[in-house]
């Protein structure tokens, strides 16, 4: 896929100026599918909104498709339309996203298919996940959707309560890290300082000073009188 990197690198770096996260934090989900319109990404979007109180905002940048910023209890993420099926982008170790939004829109996308269009999501295609790392390179895997699906969605996700503690366990997670890292910061200053104070201390070695005696003849002419 080496041909398909600079894009995906683009999209990743566009995602993470709009998350407000570094590129190598985000994780692509493309569920492959047969579209039959751009409307049907409407008709999720404003189901999302009206009926789960979902914030959408319109994106502009390099996202390889029209992009949506999707909102809810502090949690966001990207939903991205494709010809070839939906794209969601989200921040890796989001828990609000990964059991509130991400369920959220996967099982709103399968009931207005299967309800209104009389098409299911189709189970047997694969999930592809995408991350790049620090150097830019892009990974990608292949999941089965049946694997993916019943790990996120068939857990009562539309219950409120469940997002609010994730977000509640998100926020603890995140202050828990900051405090172990100036913790971690100020035992490095302490053992620099203890290491610091047991350098031994090198005296300078002052030698002392020989005081030149008078030879014995100096000692008999000053004592001699001159005549």
């Amino acid at each position: 896929m080496d041909y398909r990197e600079d894009a995906f690198r683009r999209k990743f770096k566009s995602a993470a100026e709009s998350l407000g996260v570094k590129p190598e934090q985000i994780v692509s989900l493309k569920f492959r599918d047969n579209i039959g319109s751009y409307e049907e990404y409407r008709h999720l979007i404003d189901c999302l909104q009206r009926e789960a109180g979902v914030q959408c905002t319109n994106l502009d940048g390099d996202l390889q498709g029209r992009g949506y910023l999707l909102g809810s209890d502090k949690s966001k993420v990207i939903l991205v339309e494709h010809e070839t099926g939906l794209e969601i982008l989200y921040i890796a170790g989001s828990i609000a996203s990964l059991i509130g939004l991400v369920p959220l829109i996967l099982q709103g996308w399968g009931a207005l298919r299967g309800r209104f269009w009389g098409r299911d999501v189709t189970m047997e295609q694969p999930v592809e996940t995408r991350r790049i790392d620090q150097a830019g390179h892009v990974y990608e895997e292949h999941l089965h959707n049946r694997q993916l699906m019943g790990s996120i969605t068939s857990i009562g996700m539309f219950v409120p309560a469940f997002t609010t503690a994730a977000s509640l366990i998100e926020n603890e997670t995140k202050t828990v890290t900051q405090q172990l890292e100036l913790l971690v910061a100020r035992v490095e200053r302490l053992e620099e300082q203890l290491r610091h104070e047991q350098q031994p201390v090198v005296e300078k070695t002052v030698k002392p000073k020989t005081r030149l005696s008078r030879s014995p003849r100096a000692k008999k002419s000053s004592g001699t009188k001159r005549p």
